[in-house]
């Protein structure tokens, strides 16, 4: 259901969020981190919503970060609509926090389609899609050091050294300097950069892609696959060995995929029922 802040609308098995503040960039706060969680775990349990698309509306930003100026703008108004923080300070599939700006077990795949800026917090939000798409204009960030002396706390601090090259995460940390959708792109940050036009047609040839497969297995892989990044390999116990149970079960014996088996065999397309 479309908040305020949040809208969303389903089509077949996509779910489209819009980040929906667009006289502030698409900034966050408080009552829209609220309701960006309260939507994504609602899609998470929503059977028919297999692949997601993430943007922002107005045109001029996907999402610009924080609202630095919602706190003095609203004195005395309980900032703790969002939900309090994850346990220890830790972000959990319903709760905001330092480590993920979206539900940290969202194992259905995000597809962001990046128009203009994604910085601060809306970088952060990129780093928890699994494919960006972004038009000639998008600019990526973490402008924290600059506008606030610190670091992005979000994620940001954490997630941005595992997904770009060391030398140019610092840079981005250290700086604060926006790099553009080409850059990104050249080094494997962004899946495809577009003209904005072709922004959402590229996003949903993305999401139409994921969705022709089987949804438990979409979701079992990034599940494991993220859940192994920090797992060792070859020493007990392994990573396989960790998610070969609850992660992996679901799909294992699911109707999906003995139907994409008996496909493969019979040389047709799959169809898949999310069971």
């Amino acid at each position: 259901m479309s908040g305020k802040y949040v809208l969303l609308e389903n089509k077949g098995h996509i779910a489209y969020v819009t980040l929906n503040r667009p006289e502030r960039l698409n900034a966050v706060n408080p009552p829209m981190q609220h309701e960006l969680f309260e939507t994504l775990n609602g899609i998470m349990a929503d059977d028919n919503a297999w692949v997601v698309i993430m943007s922002g509306a107005g045109g001029r930003a996907f999402c610009a970060g924080m609202d630095l100026k919602w706190r003095t703008e609203n004195p005395g108004v309980d900032a703790g609509t969002s939900g309090p923080l994850g346990s220890g300070y830790m972000s959990d599939p319903v709760r905001p926090g330092p480590v993920g700006s979206l539900p940290t077990q969202f194992w259905k795949p995000i597809v962001a389609a990046v128009e203009g800026y994604a910085v601060g917090g809306g970088m952060e939000i990129t780093l928890q899609c699994d494919v960006v798409v972004a038009s000639e204009s998008a600019q990526f960030g973490v402008p924290e050091i600059r506008n606030v002396g610190g670091f992005p706390g979000g994620g940001g601090i954490y997630r941005l050294p595992r997904q770009v090259p060391y030398k140019v995460a610092m840079w981005m940390l250290l700086s604060g300097q926006f790099m553009t959708a080409q850059y990104m792109a050249s080094i494997g940050y962004v899946n495809e950069v577009v003209p904005s036009d072709k922004l959402m047609e590229t996003a949903e040839k993305y999401a139409n892609t994921l969705v022709q497969n089987a949804p438990l297995g979409v979701q079992a892989s990034k599940e494991v696959a993220l859940r192994s990044l920090d797992m060792p390999l070859d020493y007990g116990p392994s990573a396989w060995q960790l998610q070969w149970g609850a992660p992996t079960a679901r799909m294992r014996a699911s109707e999906d995929a003995e139907e994409s088996r008996r496909a493969w065999l019979e040389k047709r397309p799959a169809v898949y029922k999310g069971r």
